[in-house]
């Protein structure tokens, strides 16, 4: 059907449908035309060329590769530096720049931290459960030609980076997880089992198992620090440690009897020493209480005797002076002395007197003509 008027639109059988915008899809040519187009005016190498876009493109690069090159240290850590495969130096905690590969190379390692190696035995997956024992590393000979077998645990840690990485080519240690090239593979493990043979082969097994254990790790730790030094493995060796260190099976029995009767006869002693310190000073005090009795006894006489020598030269004296009554009064004290209980007169020229004592009780005399009765 047509329209009545002119310019009013002719109606027909389809619906009508707004507008809508063409897709189209961008080519790489035209991205790559954008982006040169993008870019602003360069002297000498122009805005909208391929060459802008590379150096552009080189410059985000660059950005980018100068990124890589920071770096950080802890402060247990310590990094070497290499330029062009060089050693150039070393730096310590904190955030750094060098140059990024294939430049330079950096290495940053744990310098601080204690770390630990076994030798006769390898631990659990704790670290301190002995999962089994390793005898081609333990056994050895010692000074009296037994045989024993010794179990020890070096601690270390690194003194040195640009020793420990540079100057020793280590194979490495597969057994107890060690990749090559680090000293603390094969060359430690060689260093402290050539260090525990010589100290043990040169002492009796008695020592070894018993009485010095302690010389024993001091004496391995010197010996490990010295050729630790001599091979520039820039390692420091701080302590060795005695774990197990037993005779072989076929003789442990015998040495397990021999070390229970030294056992005991430690404890005989400790009793006897024990014993011996209680007895001492009950002694001591019993012969000083003796000594001072006798010591009190010897005064005694000694002023006694010195008495009756003063009263002995007092009546030599009085009879020098007076002899006859010096003798009649030595007679009369003597006839006291002999007849204490009988009743005494004293007979003379004049007649009879009766014998009065001195302590005056008036109960002795001597009677008879010229005597005592």
């Amino acid at each position: 059907m047509a329209a009545s008027n002119e310019g009013t639109p002719v109606a027909d059988n389809k619906m009508y449908r707004p507008p809508q915008q063409e897709e189209t899809q961008l080519t790489l040519d035209e991205v790559i035309d954008r982006l040169k187009e993008s870019l602003p005016n360069i002297p000498g190498i122009g805005g909208a060329g391929s060459a802008g876009l590379v150096f552009a493109a080189l410059i985000v690069i660059a950005i980018i590769w100068a990124g890589t090159g920071f770096y950080t240290v802890g402060p247990d850590q310590e990094a070497v530096l290499r330029t062009f495969g060089k050693f150039t130096g070393t730096t310590t905690g904190g955030l750094h720049w060098h140059y990024p590969g294939p430049i330079g190379k950096r290495d940053v390692v744990a310098v601080t931290t204690t770390r630990r190696m076994e030798l006769g035995f390898r631990s659990g997956a704790d670290g301190f459960t002995v999962a089994q024992s390793v005898t081609n590393e333990s056994l050895m000979i010692t000074g009296d030609e037994n045989i024993v077998d010794v179990q020890a645990v070096v601690q270390y840690r690194i003194a040195d980076l640009q020793s420990f990485l540079f100057e020793v080519d280590d194979p490495g240690d597969a057994d107890r997880g060690v990749a090559a090239g680090n000293p603390e593979g094969r060359t430690l493990r060689d260093i402290a089992e050539t260090a525990l043979r010589q100290v043990v082969g040169a002492r009796n097994i008695d020592d070894v198992l018993t009485t010095e254990k302690e010389q024993v790790q001091t004496e391995v730790l010197l010996k490990m620090r010295e050729l630790a030094a001599d091979y520039k493995t820039g390692i420091d060796v701080l302590q060795v440690l005695l774990q197990n260190v037993n005779p072989p099976l076929e003789v442990q029995s015998a040495f397990e009897d021999v070390v229970r009767a030294r056992e005991d006869r430690e404890r005989l002693i400790n009793l006897a020493e024990a014993y011996q310190a209680a007895e001492i000073p009950k002694a001591s005090g019993e012969a000083a209480k003796i000594t001072e009795a006798a010591e009190g006894f010897k005064q005694g006489r000694i002023a006694r005797a010195q008495g009756e020598a003063d009263g002995f030269d007092a009546i030599l004296e009085g009879y020098l002076q007076s002899p006859d009554i010096t003798r009649q009064r030595l007679y009369l004290e003597a006839m006291e002395e002999i007849l204490p209980g009988v009743t005494k007169f004293i007979l003379s020229d004049t007649g009879v007197l009766p014998f009065l004592p001195l302590d005056g009780s008036g109960g002795n005399t001597i009677s008879g003509a010229g005597g005592a009765q």
